[in-house]
Order: structure tokens, then C-alpha cells, then sequence
């Protein structure tokens, strides 16, 4: 029976590395095709990204990643984008190189965006762990943008941050509303006595929205506070499904 067992592991080792080697080969071969194709009008070379994404290897991951941080044109670097986001069985070094592209690419919503979506597509938690670095972004798009990924992503790696967050949305939120009036300026140069100033406010009814719906979509509850949250996380973080 252990010469058995001895044997048994020894075929599936066998059969494991033969499937590597012919997954390599495959992989090999589609970047030696996609070196050849990827040329000429935009449109062709999206086709030939698209063939590329076809055959997910850490080798075309690697490919796509130098498209994606190279100087091609928007519509191209979007799909390598869309293809890495495709990369089910290399969702780890897919992942990876979308999280390192988020900060050359926050000031182009053209390629931010596609890069959370695509990270969302993935669910995979140290990528999607990734986004909570914005969730709190000076410019709202991209706050609202991430924490909408987040939720999509599903991770609870990000259930900390999203609480921590709604939070703090929570306390400028109480602070406009307990606040007095204060010196302002009109558009003439002038001081003037008015209400407080309600953009933060504003902003953070806004973060605070989206901070509460990426919390419902990934727990699947309907909890509307920050200390809710908490509670209901302190009691359920040790057991909670984990992606």
C-alpha cells in the first residue's frame, strides 16, 4: 500500500510538470506571436492584445504588464488593462501589476478607472487591498471610484478601511452641522458673516454613500453607521468568509 502511494505520487508529479512544461511552451508561443502582431494601427494592436490575453502565464502577465507601463496610446494600455483583469489563473502577478499602475495612472480617469475595474474583476485581496490608499483622494472621482471597486471586489481586506472611512465622513458631517457661522469672503473681496463652508460636508455625505454601499456589497448587510459596522465586524471578523 505505501509502495503504492509512493508510486501514485510520483505519476501525479510527473503530470504536474509536464503540464507546466507544455504551459510554458504555450505561453512562449503566444508572446513570440503577440511580438509579431502587435504593430501597426491601434485597432491591431488591440487585437493582438486580446489574442494575447488568451493564454494567462505569469510570462504574458509580464508582457502585458510593459504595455500597460509603456507609451502607447490610451486605448491600448486600456486594453492590456481589460486583458490582465481577464487573468483568472494568474489573478496574483495580474493583480500585482494593476495595483503598481494606480498611482502613474490617478490623474487620468481613462486609466484609473479600467485599472480598479479591472482589480475588481480579479477579487484578489492584496490587489484590491491596493485601493484602500484612495479612498479618502482629494479629488472625489477617484475616492468614490475606488471604494465603488472595492465593493465590487468583494475582499474583506478592505472592511477596515471602508469603516475607518465612514467614520471619518461621519465626524465632518456632525462638525458642519454643529458649526457657527464664520467669516467668509464674497465674490467682491469683501468679509462677510455667513454659514459654515459645505463642500467637506458635502464630500463626505458623498464618501460617506459610498463608503456604506462597498461595505453592504461585500458583507451583504444593511448597516447604515460607522459604529454599527464596527460592532457587527467585531463579532463576525474572526468567521466571515474570506476571498
Amino acid at each position: 500500500m505505501l509502495v503504492f502511494g509512493m508510486v501514485l505520487m510520483l505519476l501525479q508529479s510527473a503530470d504536474e510538470k509536464a503540464a507546466q512544461k507544455a504551459a510554458e511552451k504555450a505561453a512562449a508561443d503566444a508572446v513570440a506571436v503577440f511580438e509579431k502582431a502587435f504593430k501597426g494601427a491601434e485597432s491591431d494592436k488591440i487585437a493582438a492584445l486580446d489574442a494575447l490575453a488568451k493564454t494567462p502565464h505569469l510570462k504574458t502577465a509580464n508582457r502585458l504588464a510593459l504595455v500597460l507601463g509603456g507609451g502607447e496610446a490610451g486605448p491600448v494600455r486600456v486594453a492590456a488593462v481589460k486583458a490582465l483583469g481577464s487573468f483568472a489563473d494568474e489573478k496574483k502577478k495580474a493583480s500585482g501589476v494593476l495595483a503598481g499602475a494606480l498611482a502613474a495612472n490617478k490623474q487620468d480617469p481613462t486609466m484609473f478607472w479600467p485599472i480598479c475595474g479591472a482589480l475588481a474583476q480579479l477579487q484578489e485581496p492584496t490587489g484590491a487591498a491596493a485601493l484602500a490608499k484612495y479612498f479618502d483622494d482629494k479629488d472625489e472621482r477617484v475616492a468614490k471610484v475606488s471604494m465603488e471597486c472595492a465593493g465590487k471586489a468583494g475582499c474583506p481586506v478592505n472592511i477596515d478601511a471602508l469603516i475607518a472611512q465612514a467614520a471619518h465622513c461621519e465626524k465632518i458631517i456632525r462638525n458642519a452641522v454643529n458649526a457657527g457661522g464664520v467669516r467668509q469672503t464674497d465674490s467682491s473681496g469683501n468679509s462677510v458673516y455667513g454659514g459654515p463652508e459645505l463642500r467637506p460636508r458635502d464630500r463626505a455625505i458623498a464618501l460617506l454613500k459610498a463608503s456604506n454601499e462597498a461595505l453592504r456589497a461585500i458583507t451583504s448587510e444593511t448597516i447604515a453607521t460607522s459604529d454599527g459596522w464596527s460592532a457587527w465586524w467585531s463579532r463576525n471578523k474572526d468567521t466571515f468568509g474570506r476571498k
